[in-house]
């Protein structure tokens, strides 16, 4: 359920830490053992959905040829288009590498006796989590970048003191608002991941199983190959099943957030969400198999 995609187990692992006050507790190793495997989960999502794309443009590219044949500039106009997806997807998995560092790095300077370190990388990695956010949301998905914005006015509980205080009044809002972007971008991708599956599932299912299996010249050689290949295009629409998960869950950790910088975290909803998210690793570890 890619939507568990915003945050990041790092984040929970990290709130999980602060609420139990035990690192060696049996959630916070179940947390930290999940998030060994959630980044390369989100970034196999990722590359499954520009594969779609670029995929939904070969068979466009095919059935347009068969019409009238195609000419270099028609194909290029096509191309850069999918060039310009692959590079959102790419700062995509970027801006949720850096959100899981920027998660770990506060958990360094709530417990570090030199928190100096960590205050001057997290300087470094907020700088670029902006920057990429800042181009995500004037990217081709994002028509209207004020739909993106943190809402402000979180007020941070008194339990959190010290370095780590003064980090989230310089930029939890700034955090708030990433957290936003990913959720925002994930449901467009989702959207308009649907379009391109459900036209790639009519023209490859056409060419590779129709054709074939009706052609009265000759039967089909391979009969594995062909059930193997019908089996991919028709469960094709899980990826977007699992942006579409995605997306939720990125709302589910930027209320998390705000529940922490607010106090109000609390070990259930924690659980709650690490099994939401164990459930994503597995589905996404089910669809890298298929």
């Amino acid at each position: 359920m890619i939507q568990k995609t915003s945050s990041t187990i790092v984040m929970i692992a990290v709130l999980a830490s602060f609420i139990s006050g035990c690192r060696s507790s049996a959630e916070y190793q179940r947390l930290a053992k999940a998030g060994n495997t959630y980044t390369t989960a989100m970034d196999k999502l990722l590359t499954t959905a520009g594969q779609i794309r670029i995929d939904t443009t070969s068979e466009q590219l095919l059935k347009d040829d068969e019409l009238s044949h195609q000419t270099p500039e028609s194909y290029n106009e096509l191309s850069k288009l999918d060039v310009e997806r692959l590079e959102i997807l790419e700062n995509l998995r970027k801006h949720n590498r850096l959100l899981t560092r920027y998660f770990a790095l506060i958990d360094e300077l709530a417990t570090s006796n030199a928190p100096q370190k960590a205050q001057q990388e997290i300087e470094g990695v907020v700088g670029n989590l902006n920057k990429i956010g800042t181009q995500l949301r004037g990217s081709a998905l994002v028509p209207n970048t004020s739909v993106i914005k943190s809402v402000g006015g979180l007020v941070i509980s008194s339990q959190i003191r010290g370095a780590l205080r003064e980090e989230l009044e310089k930029r939890k809002d700034i955090i708030d608002r990433e957290f936003k972007t990913q959720q925002f971008l994930l449901e467009a991708l989702s959207n308009s991941i649907k379009q391109d599956v459900r036209l790639t599932i009519e023209s490859r299912e056409l060419r590779q199983v129709i054709r074939p299996l009706v052609d009265r010249k000759q039967s089909i050689s391979d009969a594995d190959n062909w059930i193997a290949k019908r089996r991919a295009i028709l469960t094709m629409n899980n990826t977007v099943s699992e942006l579409e998960d995605a997306s939720k869950s990125a709302g589910k950790f930027r209320e998390l957030f705000k529940d922490f910088v607010e106090g109000k975290l609390n070990r259930e909803r924690l659980n709650t969400l690490l099994t939401d998210i164990e459930s994503f690793i597995t589905i996404v570890e089910q669809l890298k198999n298929s």
